[in-house]
C-alpha cells in the first residue's frame, strides 16, 4: 500500500506513527524545512522538502498511483490543489484533505475530493445529533452522507445490553463492525454479547439511521 502524507507537523507525525509499519511505501513531503527535520528524526524516515502542490515535486517524491493521499496543510486551498493534482495528474486512488474552514467541507466534496475533514465541522455534526439517545451515539458521515458510522456506548439501561448480536439482528438496516471492550477491539459474530461500557461501531445509511437508533434505545 502506497500512502503519501503532504504537509502538516504534529498531525503528520501522528498519522506517520499509525501507518509507518502498515504501508509498503510511505512517502512524506513537506514544504517547511523545520517540519521535514522534525518528522524525519521523530519517525526515522526520509522526508522530502518540497511543495505538495507542484506536480514535478510529487513525481520526484514518487507519489504516482498512491493508494491514499493525505493533505494536512493549514491552508485549505493548498490541500485542495494538492489532492486534485494527486488525483487527476498522478492517479491517486483516494484523497483526504483537512480544512480549517468548516464551510469548505461541502464545497471540496462537490469539487471531487474523496474525503474532507474538519474538526469544527465534525463537532457541529455531533452537536446536531446530540439529542439522539442523549449523547450516547456519535455520528460520522462519509461519501457525501451515503454511509453513516454510528458509535454507540452501551449502558445498562439500553435494550441491547446483555443480548447477543444474533438476538439483536440489525442485518437489514446496518452492520455491527467492531466492539471495543476494556480497550480491546473485538471483531464480533452472532454469539457476541453486548455488555455495559462496550463501544460499538455500526455501519449504516442515512435512511436507516433512525431505525438503528430505535434498536439501541433505552428500556421502557
Amino acid at each position: 500500500m502506497k500512502i503519501v502524507i503532504a504537509d502538516g507537523m504534529h498531525e503528520a507525525d501522528y498519522i506517520i506513527s499509525k501507518y509507518n509499519s502498515k504501508a509498503n511505501d510511505l512517502i512524506v513531503i513537506n514544504e517547511q524545512e523545520d517540519a521535514c527535520k522534525y518528522l524525519s528524526v521523530s519517525n526515522g524516515i526520509p522526508v522530502m522538502c518540497a511543495r505538495c502542490t507542484r506536480e514535478s515535486d510529487l513525481r520526484e517524491a514518487g507519489a504516482e498511483d498512491a493508494d491514499l493521499f493525505i493533505a494536512l496543510s493549514k491552508n485549505d486551498m493548498t490541500n485542495y490543489v494538492a489532492c486534485k493534482t494527486a488525483k487527476q495528474l498522478l492517479g491517486a486512488k483516494r484523497c483526504i484533505a483537512t480544512v480549517v474552514n468548516p464551510k469548505n467541507v461541502e464545497v471540496f466534496r462537490k469539487l471531487g475530493i474523496d474525503s474532507v475533514l474538519s474538526s469544527t465541522y465534525l463537532l457541529g455534526e455531533q452537536i446536531r445529533n446530540a439529542a439522539s439517545i442523549e449523547n450516547l451515539i456519535n455520528t460520522l458521515s462519509l461519501e457525501d452522507n451515503k454511509i453513516i458510522i454510528l458509535e454507540v456506548r452501551i449502558t445498562p439501561d439500553l435494550n441491547v445490553e446483555g443480548k447477543t448480536l444474533k438476538e439483536i439482528n440489525i442485518s437489514d438496516i446496518g452492520s455491527i463492525s467492531t466492539v471495543t471492550r476494556n480497550q480491546k477491539v473485538i471483531i464480533p459474530n452472532g454469539n457476541t454479547e453486548l455488555k455495559a461500557n462496550d463501544k460499538v461501531l455500526i455501519v449504516t445509511t442515512e435512511e436507516s439511521r433512525e431505525a438503528v437508533t430505535k434498536v439501541f434505545q433505552r428500556k421502557k
